[in-house]
């Protein structure tokens, strides 16, 4: 049951980060380019429910092909760590919902970067 609450809390909390990513860093959009104050789409010329509505396809998309199996991996083994050194129920909950929305960071956070890694796409 831990596993499950940290994958369900890694996936929600990559779409929230994603979206702050488009608007404090950048995040790449799919036949795109990268939407955000350092991309090549910046925010000023577009509405913010289309930023939204992008980055949740891009979500989506980078998901299908991947996202939501590495995301899947990162909350249940952050959840079964963050159980097991936690045993009160109501702790434990916090515990395992702040170190999956943690885990959830770090696929963002590389595919926000990715071009520098191994170069332009």
């Amino acid at each position: 049951m831990n596993a499950l609450k940290g994958v369900i809390g890694a996936i929600s909390s990559s779409l929230i980060v994603a979206i702050l990513f488009a608007y404090i860093f950048r995040i790449p959009i799919p036949l795109g380019g990268y939407i955000g104050p350092f991309g090549e789409l910046t925010n000023h010329n577009i509405a913010i429910i289309e930023t939204i509505r992008m980055v949740f396809l891009s979500w989506v998309f980078y998901g299908l092909f991947g996202g939501f199996i590495v995301l899947s991996i990162l909350g249940a083994g952050t959840s079964y760590i963050a159980g097991r050194r936690c045993r009160s129920s109501g702790r434990k909950n916090k515990q395992i919902f702040t170190w999956s929305s943690a885990a959830g960071v770090i696929p963002v956070f590389i595919l926000s970067i990715l071009d520098y890694i191994i170069g332009p796409w």
